[in-house]
């Protein structure tokens, strides 16, 4: 009788064992997706920001080049992107909730 409940004690610690790994192993690999997107989505943001930044810049000598002026360009070009900032600014509460709920798609994409 003795040797049975021991056998079962054994079994259930060997079961519980289990599940912990399992538990750890589910956790690293929720983690190593989390930190791969975040690698990828800065790499993505830093590219697509020089791309903006060069688009930037040849929209300026564009114009510089369109209205025979050194910095006119630059002028228009740096009053579109403050006046971009002020309404992002502005938009404060609505576009922190549109971001949390990206980051939220993201992250619980399966």
């Amino acid at each position: 009788m003795f040797e049975k409940i021991e056998e079962v004690r054994n079994y259930l610690f060997k079961y519980l064992e289990t599940r912990l790994d399992l538990i750890k192993t589910e956790t690293q690999e929720r983690l190593e997706n989390i930190v791969i997107q975040l690698i990828y989505l800065i790499v993505l943001l830093l590219l697509a920001a020089l791309t903006g930044i060069f688009l930037f810049i040849m929209l300026a000598l564009g114009i510089n080049e369109w209205l025979n002026s050194r910095y006119v360009g630059f002028l228009i070009v740096f009053g579109l992107l403050a006046a971009s900032t002020a309404i992002w600014a502005r938009a404060g509460r609505q576009v922190q909730q549109a971001v949390r709920q990206l980051l939220f798609r993201v992250f619980n994409h399966k």
